[in-house]
């Protein structure tokens, strides 16, 4: 485990996360200009793992943003003001569909979710009956504000019975940790970004985007000049990009891409499913468990009670320099959630539970 420091935190939050040594150093490379034939080949090459990772065989562009700029790129570039869409609200990240669409003038119904629960998938059919018109449906893979999945593939398929109606999912925290199958599934547009399971320093935000949706795009009045999905893929096509991309990122999301392909989707996951598992068996022994129902790999929500979760937040960071995520609003003192993305394995987390549990035995 790297040494630790007030400068340098062992990173158990939900983004950013620990990289490792080798793609760090990648970091420190010269910047390059992006409009040559070396730089293209470069591009060529991500351009393909990307859909690799996304297991489509359909363009996946990037931007130099959060995955909230990339959110807001598949609203704008699909829809237009005044139409209806719905979107699974079942914490602040599924929300957040709802804040953007609402931004831009778009009609959205939000089905509402208990804390911690999963919607029935059952209930987007029922709406889709009850309610004309609707263009699309926004899921949150990974609800990271409780650590509750969505089941996905299950409304995928519902949704292939609704030809006018677009299937958009987040997934930030997903990608990489869940199974994710876009062109199987019958997603049409999938959006990430950089700063979680891939391992890389925040900055990029990533979108697919299927045919279907394409066409959607053609008729789109949102679409706007940064994000303009047809701008970016008769770049892809050309291998470049239309504007200045993250140079220094791309060379480290290049080489983490090469390593996903080389290790496995598959293993990938299995790593993360038994991490998350091997984590979860240590808080329950201080009587700490998920709050969620059906849980998300590297995502743990945990109600505090009868411990303050802001000065567990607190005192983790301040006397073991270990960062874990604090919940705002009603939820400040109730509700840590714990995050165990890229470079964490079980010495991380066996050194996270020491002090966890001196921190509560202090507290006592």
């Amino acid at each position: 485990m790297r040494e630790l420091s007030s400068e340098s935190r062992l990173m158990f939050v939900l983004g950013p996360t620990e990289i490792e040594e080798d793609i760090l150093e990648i970091g420190k490379k010269p910047q390059v200009y992006m409009r040559t034939a070396d730089f293209s080949a470069k591009l060529e090459g991500i351009y393909k793992n990307l859909q690799y990772l996304f297991q489509t065989k359909y363009p996946v562009v990037f931007f130099a943003s959060s995955g909230t700029g990339a959110m807001e790129a598949a609203v704008t570039n699909v829809l237009s003001r005044g139409d209806k869409v719905l979107y699974i609200n079942g914490g602040s990240f599924g929300h957040r569909w709802g804040d953007i669409c609402s931004k831009h003038g778009v009609e959205a119904k939000g089905l509402e979710v208990p804390f911690g629960d999963s919607i029935n998938p059952e209930r987007i059919r029922e709406e889709l009956d009850k309610n004309s018109g609707i263009k699309a449906v926004f899921a949150t893979y990974d609800e990271t504000s409780s650590g509750a999945k969505t089941d996905i593939k299950a409304i995928g398929e519902i949704l292939k019975n609704y030809p006018d109606t677009i299937f958009v999912v987040d997934a930030v925290s997903a990608l990489l940790t869940e199974e994710l199958k876009m062109d199987e599934w019958g997603i049409d547009v999938v959006i990430s970004s950089s700063q979680k399971a891939l391992a890389l320093p925040p900055g990029l935000g990533f979108m697919a985007i299927n045919d279907r949706a394409l066409e959607f795009a053609k008729n789109a009045d949102l679409r706007t000049f940064y994000f303009d999905i047809f701008d970016y893929i008769a770049n892809w096509k050309r291998n470049q990009t239309p504007f200045t991309p993250a140079v220094g990122l791309l060379f480290q999301l290049e080489r983490r891409l090469e390593k996903i392909k080389q290790e496995g989707l598959d293993n990938i996951q299995k790593k993360y499913c038994d991490l998350t598992q091997y984590l979860r068996k240590g808080l329950a022994e201080v009587n700490f468990h998920p709050v969620a129902k059906n849980t998300v790999n590297c995502v743990t929500g945990i109600f505090t009670a009868p411990y303050d979760a802001s000065e567990i937040v607190r005192i983790m960071r301040e006397k073991y320099n270990v960062e874990i995520a604090p919940s705002g609003g009603d939820m400040k003192t109730k509700l840590i959630r714990v995050g165990n993305f890229g470079a964490v394995g079980k010495e991380e987390i066996d050194y996270f539970l020491k002090c966890l549990k001196a921190t509560l035995e202090g507290m006592k």
